[in-house]
């Protein structure tokens, strides 16, 4: 048997993970052939609950489930993981929360996951974000794990007030449309993109099939400044995703994603000033 694929997923007493870790346990991000390794991470107060969360998995003796480990410490659950699902994002809306310790939160927790992951994950681990501002919480992942491609990270599409525009950005023509171009209003369907988004990524897409992926936009050919997450359409090949070149794109079209890059630009600022001011 193949060596097990080791799949780390942050807030998983959650209930996107909760609806996540089964697709990954049965085989359906990986591969029927490709055995697994879960590392469930989430916060001290939360470890009761993980650990029935994997008794369940362990009661439902999936072949292909190859062992469970239940932290609050990415210092344990990303050591060796080949994949990272980080859905601990800080929601928009907390009571009594200001916008600004949201933001600061969201900063600090994402800078840490990245350093950790940049010391005790593969070096080819992939990274997917989803959740609230999943963009530059990506990005900040990303600046602060150096020694791993910034290829290797990505985020599903931005949702809430961004979702329109992110949808508008896929509406050219091609033969498949996978999961950017769906609206998330509930935990099932974030896990099932959630899912859909890793499944291609390590596996390719099909030939005439493309997805949106929040990529990096180095390079990217559409006139999108460097150094945002932003979504674009791909194709994947051996576990490498490619921005498919040359879309003619309308001037409505180009409109929106100048708007949504420029949004973008302001995130990404305030985060680099926070991880500056912060001393982070």
């Amino acid at each position: 048997m193949a060596e097990p694929v080791k799949v780390a997923v942050t807030r998983a007493a959650g209930p996107t993970a909760y609806s996540l870790l089964y697709s990954i346990a049965n085989g359906e991000v990986c591969g029927n052939q490709q055995p697994v390794a879960l590392a469930l991470l989430d916060s001290s107060s939360m470890l009761g609950v993980l650990s029935g969360v994997a008794m369940e998995l362990q009661d439902c003796a999936f072949q292909l489930l190859q062992g469970v480990t239940v932290t609050d410490r990415d210092e344990v659950g990303f050591v060796g993981a080949d994949i990272a699902v980080l859905l601990d994002a800080v929601p928009a809306a907390q009571d009594g929360a200001e916008p600004s310790d949201l933001w600061k939160a969201n900063v600090r927790r994402f800078r840490a996951h990245g350093r950790a992951l940049d010391t005790y994950a593969k070096k080819s681990v992939k990274v997917l974000v989803a959740g609230n501002s999943a963009n530059t919480n990506c990005l900040v992942a990303m600046i602060s794990a150096p020694s791993i491609p910034a290829e290797n990270f990505t985020c599903l599409t931005r949702r809430d007030r961004d979702r329109d525009r992110d949808q508008a950005f896929l509406h050219w023509e091609a033969p498949v449309i996978r999961a950017g171009a769906r609206t998330f209003p509930n935990s099932a369907s974030v896990a099932r993109a959630t899912c859909d988004h890793l499944c291609a990524w390590w596996s390719g897409t099909k030939q005439g099939e493309w997805m949106a992926m929040g990529v990096v936009s180095d390079r990217n050919g559409y006139g999108i400044p460097e150094g945002l997450i932003y979504p674009f359409p791909v194709t994947v090949q051996a576990g490498r995703w490619h921005i498919i070149p040359g879309l003619v794109l309308p001037p409505l079209l180009r409109q929106n994603m100048a708007l949504c890059a420029r949004e973008l630009l302001r995130e990404r600022d305030r985060a680099l000033a926070s991880l500056v001011n912060s001393h982070l």
